[in-house]
């Protein structure tokens, strides 16, 4: 039986390479998530704002062309009341220039002026009747303009839409007042009598209170007109420009 020799010995395996380990391979920088998310948010908060700008932009916009087209409208509407104005107190005298109230039916204050001192002047009673049919057409036509309407939906306020119809009714209470004052002083002349001062006063007292709501409805008046982009300086209570 052989015996195997003990001084042989084995031979060894060589070692083995260390086992690869899959390593991972960060994504690009803008491909990473989070990376990506903030992205995203910025690109929305931009998108925002772009919208928020263009919407302000056309609002803005919007406003502009509707402040033209109100302003436009209101100046339409003053210019009809202007012309109706113009035409109804301009036949009955001279008007005046801002802030001077015009200067109608002479005739009236005149002849009444006469008849105070205790004489009939010469045609008085003819020259009262042309007087007085001159301020009931002036009346009628300026009362039964249709303002209110003229004015209506064109963007005035509630102050300015009455500067508009306070010198409407204004000016139709006065000429009216005018009427009656050339009719009182026409029974004075017809009467010719002890009663002559007396009616004469009282028509004097009349019409007084005619040219001061013609003057009331000439500062509306003119009001009405610096509402509508008329006139340059709006009237005070007084009649005087605003601020002197």
């Amino acid at each position: 039986m052989a015996i195997k020799g003990k001084g042989k010995t084995k031979s060894r395996q060589p070692a083995r390479a260390p086992r690869r380990t899959p390593v991972d391979v960060p994504p690009p920088f803008f491909l990473r998530p989070r990376v990506q998310a903030a992205i995203a948010f910025v690109a929305g908060v931009l998108v925002m704002i772009l919208v928020i700008w263009v919407t302000n932009g056309l609002r803005a916009q919007h406003a502009r062309s509707k402040t033209k087209t109100a302003a436009s409208q209101q100046r339409t509407a003053s210019l009809k009341w202007q012309s109706e104005v113009q035409t109804a107190l301009g036949a009955l005298g001279t008007l005046g220039q801002t802030p001077t109230p015009p200067t109608i039916l002479s005739a009236i204050g005149t002849t009444i002026g006469g008849m105070q001192k205790g004489a009939v002047p010469k045609g008085a009673v003819s020259a009262l009747t042309t007087a007085s049919g001159q301020a009931s057409t002036a009346s009628d036509s300026l009362t039964k303009f249709d303002l209110r309407d003229a004015i209506a939906n064109k963007g005035f306020d509630v102050g300015q839409v009455d500067d508009f119809l306070n010198s409407q009714t204004r000016f139709g209470d006065a000429l009216q007042l005018y009427e009656q004052a050339a009719a009182i002083a026409i029974l004075a002349a017809k009467d010719g009598g002890a009663q002559l001062k007396a009616l004469a006063s009282r028509a004097a007292s009349v019409k007084t209170s005619a040219d001061t709501l013609l003057k009331e409805g000439w500062t509306d008046y003119q009001n009405a007109l610096a509402d509508g982009g008329l006139a340059q300086t709006p009237l005070g209570p007084t009649g005087a420009p605003t601020g002197s």
